[in-house]
């Protein structure tokens, strides 16, 4: 069965900003694109009904409920795609509920990202093997670069590369908003790299706080990477109180010789 030349596609969630992002990168390669929402006249049902490459784009906490709902809709010789930054769950329910081809996509990177390097994403396969090679086509003449997990690697990656690094910045704000200090002293003291933090808390608390709840407690991966780091942030404050320098250099030479 052959994949169109220019197939129709349709994106749930494509008026929010990943969604939008998609599709904004496919519109100039020519697609005929679906952007359905809350107040589309085309309904998802709809959507999936008709279109060759249906791909869901809502909020983690969402994302398998509009599965269940449209993922039985898509035909068997579509492409049934997600946007989550979460692959396992999502991959195991589209492959359930649908015949179609499975693929799971994770921008790594926010929508409002602007840079001279090439932004990348990753692509993890689900089922099927006819739409990937026309989804590595399509992204790399979008610029983007490929990186290809198994969805539980991309999780296990992710507890760790999204969930702690976000954790340690919130934790930071909560902090700073506990510690007494005034934030116009802060800003007037800080080095470079203290102001980017400082800024990449801003940026977090302008954005929904559920996003970031979800990351923190939808990977299964997540709670065993945030137990280690706090067993490591711990392991770090008892040697400075005890103002223990060999076993400080001790340590630093450890993760210098890994890292």
């Amino acid at each position: 069965m052959m994949i169109p030349t220019r197939p129709i596609i349709g994106i749930m969630g494509g008026t929010g900003r990943m969604g939008s992002w998609l599709a904004n990168i496919m519109e100039p390669l020519g697609f005929e694109i679906h952007k359905v929402g809350r107040k589309t006249s085309l309904t998802p049902e709809e959507m999936a009904r008709i279109c060759d490459v249906v791909v869901i784009s809502v909020p983690i906490d969402e994302t398998m409920n509009v599965i269940r709902k449209l993922a039985p809709l898509v035909r068997e010789d579509a492409l049934l795609m997600d946007l989550t930054s979460i692959k396992t769950e999502p991959i195991v329910a589209m492959c359930k509920y649908s015949q179609a081809e499975v693929i799971g996509l994770h921008p790594l990177f926010g929508p409002d990202v602007s840079t001279d390097k090439p932004l990348r994403v990753a692509v993890c396969p689900g089922r099927g093997e006819r739409w990937l090679d026309w989804l590595y086509k399509v992204l790399q003449e979008a610029g983007l670069d490929i990186t290809v997990l198994q969805p539980q690697e991309h999780d296990r990656l992710m507890g760790l590369i999204q969930a702690v690094n976000h954790f340690s910045t919130i934790a930071l704000g909560l902090l700073i908003s506990r510690s007494g200090l005034n934030l116009d002293d802060l800003k007037k003291c800080s080095t470079l790299t203290f102001r980017e933090r400082l800024d990449r808390i801003v940026a977090i608390l302008n954005q929904p706080g559920e996003l970031f709840g979800s990351l923190l407690m939808d990977n299964p991966y997540s709670v065993t990477f945030l137990d280690q780091y706090l067993e490591a942030g711990k392991e770090l404050a008892e040697i400075a109180k005890r103002k223990d320098r060999d076993a400080f250099m001790d340590l630093f030479k450890k993760m210098k010789d890994i890292l």
